[in-house]
């Protein structure tokens, strides 16, 4: 798709339910952070549920309704910064391992500069999609119920995260040669 046809297909609109419910995401961010620095887990549990539940309806209604350029700015950025707060702030409770955390991070910072450098040239992937979704089922579960089961869906989750940063990867080394997507 060229340039011109992707500024006209994506709409110049601001004020969209998905673009407010990215927002309240957004603001959901440092209420999350804030519980479960103070060990109010079931609350931070809570809230990181309705977060992730305005994921999910405003990807589909951003399908219904097309997207915006502000969408495409928006809501990886309030997925990233959901994550990847929440696993730093239970790495550091020791609920989750340093060094995963630390790639997941990596790996979400990379992918908010890689978006910066080529605009929204660089589509979100199921993989990508499948590893948000399964993150943040563990997410909840490690703070609920940290174990075993947690910990496999993290790991899952993990797994899924690294498949799917190696991918943007790819495309993004494509988007900068100039080949074809």
């Amino acid at each position: 798709m060229r340039d011109s046809d992707e500024a006209t297909r994506l709409g110049d609109r601001v004020f969209t339910v998905p673009n407010a419910l990215s927002l309240l995401r957004l603001f959901l961010v440092p209420v999350v952070v804030a519980l479960l620095l103070a060990r109010s887990d079931a609350l931070a549990a809570t809230f990181f549920v309705l977060a992730a539940l305005t994921d999910f309806l405003d990807g589909r209604l951003a399908r219904i309704a097309g997207p915006t350029r502000l969408g495409r700015v928006l809501d990886p950025l309030a997925d990233r910064l959901m994550l990847s707060s929440v696993a730093l702030v239970l790495a550091v409770r020791g609920l989750l391992p340093v060094w995963a955390v630390a790639i997941l991070v990596g790996r979400d910072l990379l992918a908010l500069l890689g978006s910066l450098v080529v605009g929204s040239k660089i589509r979100v992937n199921r993989v990508g999609k499948a590893a948000t979704a399964v993150l943040m089922g563990a997410v909840v579960l490690v703070v609920v119920s940290p174990g075993v089961v947690a910990e496999i869906i993290f790991y899952a989750g993990f797994g899924l995260s690294i498949v799917a940063g190696l991918m943007y990867a790819r495309s993004l080394r494509r988007i900068l040669r100039g080949e074809a997507r």
